[in-house]
């Protein structure tokens, strides 16, 4: 296991699997859920699922974005949490910035993380993923969000 600490405490268990949200800097200047925005998050997600990581459910929120992957082993080694969030959130900052004519920093710095225990610990953590629109007021029916779904976990 290997631990990290910025400003929240990130634990790495070597083939474990992680729900994490990651949120916006500034919510007033980009709406995630946007239908310009959210497909670049979900393209973003699928890109390297499959190759860096497993990619099991997600769904994207105004705010933030929740997500539950694993990562997958590349040259020899389980890739780091850290490098591929990196990955995402920059190049969803970066491509959304574009779309919409603005520059700077997109996301907060850290992301929350939470290794999944067991298989409880998991459909509890999808079912939160699933049901976030609807707690959120967005929709009354979560099948009817148009920004959730699932990878290729």
């Amino acid at each position: 296991m290997r631990r990290a600490r910025r400003n929240l405490p990130h634990f790495e268990n070597e083939g474990a699997t992680y729900f994490i949200r990651f949120s916006l800097k500034n919510t007033v200047l980009i709406n995630l859920a946007d239908p310009a925005i959210a497909p670049v998050i979900i393209e973003a997600l699928n890109h390297f699922a499959g190759s860096r990581y497993l990619l099991y459910d997600y769904t994207i929120m105004p705010d933030h974005v929740h997500v539950i992957l694993k990562p997958l082993q590349r040259d020899g080694r389980v890739e780091p949490l850290g490098r591929i969030m990196q990955s995402i959130k920059g190049w969803t900052a970066r491509q959304s910035n574009m779309l919409i004519g603005r520059r700077g920093a997109m996301w907060q710095d850290e992301s929350y993380d939470h290794i999944i225990r067991d298989q409880d610990d998991y459909e509890e953590k999808a079912r939160y993923i699933w049901r976030n629109p609807v707690t959120a007021g967005l929709v009354e029916d979560p099948e009817k969000w148009p920004w959730w779904g699932h990878g290729k976990g």
